[in-house]
């Protein structure tokens, strides 16, 4: 296993450890390893255990929420915990934390021909170490769900130096209690209100789950996934993917017609207003004179006879809202796709490199941004009501995300410190409305380190004390 020692020496050598896709700065460790195996794993954190030291996870380092900058301690790296290998059920894959999706999707077209792994995080380069921990999703999630629904097993190192396997199945809670054979009695804290459908914000809770469910999502609070089993699908014939350009009308009239359509949405996602003048004017790509909302949807064809009725439904759609089929573009090939993705991802992509030059002249800015979510039924006067707190803030902003979850994505700009204050102040008040119309604070990013102060327009300081708690019990063990 390979480690090394000294904060200024990891500083000046390996600098990509102390920080990751958020800007936050201030990172530092003492120590640092790469084990390559379950076992050389299980010896660090046990060494670092029996020290008192604390440990942070870093995996791809693609979060924005500076759940992998360390501040202190030791950094346990999973980049060396690779593998992907069949299991005995020709519908999953076993594969080792440091493994990217990228390397998934790779091998799914290799060795798994006709088939696929759902869960579409918006990074593929994400660990899937990392995914997991998170929970993450992506535009994809609106069809297939986030990353939970497509893990089977687990193996975990608890930070004692343990080695846990938990498989789906195997153990479930009963009325929010359940005795594991090595983690003893586990008691879930109670709720006031069930935990959203979209949610990533604090360890899940339900008083049924299965204890893997309890891991997933946990940011690495529980301890280190080592491997995961991902559930494959089969792949459809083919998707159809479209960028619908429209105005603010007609975007929530096509959004509420396309959810309610015979048709199998993979996703339905927005790009709001200035996103485009904003990408024209920091990257100087030229968009036509269209309208400025953009509505993206995919949808999943089973067959070649499928293609035709998926076109005649959508231009029913459009025809009805007063949409000019010339202000969409798409298709069903793969160019097709990788343009209108190419256009969804350079939005973020511009935000994060503007970000990372700031940060670059002021260490204290870093990324400021939302992952609320509501009820979808709620979207619109949830974004009315983001809306109005952006503009108060007087902060360079854009807005984009997974309209068909009620899931929208504030990315705010501040220039200097006295933004900086009021970016964060705007997203505090976004997250407490997303709350008060039953959402959540963070549906996909977690909460890391920049967005743990939110937890509490979630949740009542009992219920955080019962999940710290719960954390308590688990990691002595």
């Amino acid at each position: 296993m390979r480690s090394v020692r000294g904060t200024h020496f990891i500083q000046e050598e390996y600098p990509g450890l102390l920080k990751d896709e958020s800007s936050l700065s201030g990172g530092n460790c003492q120590t640092a390893a790469w084990p390559e195996n379950a076992m050389e794993a299980a010896e660090y954190l046990k060494e670092c255990f029996a020290n008192g030291v604390p440990v942070t996870i870093s995996g791809a380092r693609t979060g924005i929420a500076g759940g992998a900058v360390p501040m202190g301690g030791a950094v346990l790296s999973t980049d060396l915990l690779k593998g992907i290998q069949p299991t005995s059920d020709i519908h999953t894959i076993r594969v080792g934390a440091g493994e990217t999706l990228d390397s998934v999707y790779d091998y799914c077209t290799r060795e798994k021909s006709g088939m696929f792994y759902p869960p579409d995080s918006t990074e593929t380069t994400a660990s899937v170490g990392g995914t997991v921990a998170t929970d993450a999703s992506g535009a994809g999630s609106y069809r297939y769900g986030s990353t939970r629904k497509w893990i089977n097993r687990l193996q975990i190192i608890l930070p004692s130096g343990t080695l846990l396997t938990v498989k789906r199945g195997d153990f479930n809670f009963h009325r929010g209690k359940f005795r594991h054979p090595l983690l003893g009695l586990i008691t879930l804290p109670e709720l006031k209100t069930p935990q959203p459908v979209k949610n990533a914000a604090g360890l899940h809770i339900s008083p049924e789950m299965d204890l893997i469910d309890l891991f997933i999502g946990s940011e690495g609070k529980l301890g280190l996934i080592v491997e995961a089993d991902l559930i494959l699908s089969r792949k459809p014939h083919t998707v159809a993917c479209f960028a619908v350009f429209c105005n603010e009308k007609q975007f929530w009239e096509l959004r509420s017609d396309l959810m309610n359509a015979n048709l199998p949405l993979r996703e339905l996602e927005a790009m709001i207003p200035p996103s485009l003048s904003f990408l024209s004017e920091n990257t100087g790509r030229p968009f036509p004179e269209y309208e400025d909302w953009v509505l993206f949807t995919s949808i999943d064809v089973a067959s070649e006879e499928d293609i035709d009725i998926v076109l005649e439904t959508l231009e029913m759609i459009l025809e009805e809202k007063g949409i000019s089929i010339d202000n969409t573009w798409g298709g069903f090939d793969e160019a097709s796709i990788k343009r209108l993705k190419e256009l969804r991802h350079l939005l973020p992509e511009t935000v994060n490199r503007i970000i990372s030059g700031l940060s670059s002249r002021n260490r204290r800015i870093h990324k400021v941004s939302t992952d609320t979510a509501v009820p979808p039924e709620q979207l619109e006067e949830y974004y009315r009501t983001m809306k109005n707190i952006l503009r108060s803030s007087g902060v360079e902003h854009v807005v984009f995300g997974h309209s068909g979850q009620g899931h929208l994505h504030a990315n705010l700009i501040p220039s200097d410190n006295d933004q900086m204050e009021k970016a964060e102040f705007a997203v505090e008040r976004i997250a407490e409305e997303a709350v008060k119309l039953g959402g959540t604070v963070s549906a996909e990013h977690g909460t890391g380190k920049l967005k743990a102060s939110l937890l509490r327009f979630m949740y009542s300081q009992k219920e955080l004390d019962g999940m710290n708690l719960l954390t308590e019990s688990i990691t002595s063990c």
